[in-house]
């Protein structure tokens, strides 16, 4: 019985070990933001030996957008965010280089080298209340169209560089201010009025 015991405490100890060096994901904090990568530092400590280590920083990673073929939704990433870090199965060294259907570069498997990084998790104190509609929070640049089905409510300036085309009515309960004005096909910037002695009027004051 005690040969078996060692046996199984030999085995879990290897099991263990292996397990201990078997990274699947951590949450870390953004420590530099690059055009097309980020920096980011794990947060969470390994316990080596009964000691407390403070993992190093992990530079080039990977940031994880919402994409679909042409489109795609990316959001500004700051210093000081935090991101779930999500290490793959092997090394992609290769595929991030641009090459499909390659053997690994190197054979590490689960390694911190790894990573890829999907920012907008938050500890408690900081979590973002759940919405009950989307909710949009920010200054937004959009290329491409847009199109949007039902009422839409907003709160502050609106500047529209190009034309506005409205089939349906214009309500204005403020001021309505246009250099130039064309109403039924009338330029209402420079058109005249018949006189009451004949003639036309003088253009608009």
């Amino acid at each position: 019985m005690n040969e078996k015991r060692q046996l199984i405490d030999i085995l879990n100890s290897a099991i263990g070990e292996a397990l201990s060096n078997l990274h699947t994901a951590t949450i870390a904090k953004v420590t530099a933001v690059q055009a097309k990568t980020i920096s980011v530092q794990p947060v969470i400590n390994r316990v080596v030996d009964g000691k407390s280590i403070k993992l190093p920083q992990f530079t080039k990673v990977p940031p994880l957008f919402m994409q679909g073929g042409g489109s795609y939704t990316a959001h500004p990433i700051a210093v000081g965010d935090y991101c779930l870090l999500i290490f793959t199965e092997r090394c992609f060294d290769r595929w991030y280089s641009g090459s499909d259907f390659q053997d690994p570069a190197e054979f590490r498997m689960h390694d911190y080298s790894d990573g890829i990084a999907l920012v907008g998790v938050n500890p408690q104190a900081g979590a973002l209340t759940i919405p009950s509609v989307i909710q949009h929070t920010g200054d937004t640049n959009q290329d491409g169209d847009y199109t949007h089905q039902g009422d839409r409510t907003q709160t502050g300036n609106q500047t529209i560089i190009g034309d506005l085309h409205v089939d349906g009515n214009i309500t204005c309960t403020g001021k309505l201010t246009a250099a130039t004005a064309t109403i039924g096909g009338i330029d209402f910037g420079t058109h005249t009025h018949p006189g009451d002695s004949g003639g036309t009027t003088g253009g608009p004051q």
